[in-house]
């Protein structure tokens, strides 16, 4: 059994975290690694879809069950591998003084995870800081272009 986990300081709300974390539908637009469907409630069975590297282009699908909801500070699902190796990726929310704080892990349990699998536990590293490095970006207020400004002529122009 092994735990990977990552704490990371957001300057945004805990509502709009919680919120852009439970809106499976967005989460192609902040993770590369994961993508959910289904229905946001503690048991769901939702559409478990990953991959272990950005570049490779397909995803593994299983199903996975919502196994901890409490609203706006914590969510995680979780799924197996018939019994010999289970995961359960969890998303918790706090507030800070600056905005909040997100913890994101993921806890293997299971035979397998007993080998202590080195180069497992690097890629699980790696997909929790750039999926919350990607969060963060996600979050981020865009600022408004900045429009070229246009040559202004001054002073009185004839009008022939």
């Amino acid at each position: 059994m092994f735990t990977q986990e990552n704490e990371t300081i957001l300057h945004a709300s805990p509502l709009k975290v919680w919120s852009a974390l439970t809106r499976f539908e967005d989460y192609e637009h902040w993770s590369p690694f994961i993508r959910i469907s289904g229905r946001l409630a503690l048991d769901a069975i939702v559409q478990y879809s990953f991959r272990m590297k950005k570049s490779k282009r397909g995803f593994f699908v299983v199903n996975a069950r919502i196994s901890h909801l409490e609203q706006q500070r914590h969510i995680s699902f979780y799924y197996g591998f018939r019994g010999l190796f289970s995961v359960e990726e969890s998303y918790m929310v706090a507030p800070e003084p600056v905005g909040s704080r997100l913890t994101h892990s993921f806890h293997c349990t299971g035979p397998l995870s007993a080998l202590k699998l080195k180069k497992m536990k690097r890629n699980l590293n790696l997909i929790i800081e750039t999926t919350d490095r990607q969060f963060q970006k996600y979050l981020r207020p865009s600022r408004p272009s900045v429009k070229a400004k246009r040559n202004v002529r001054r002073g009185f122009r004839s009008i022939d």
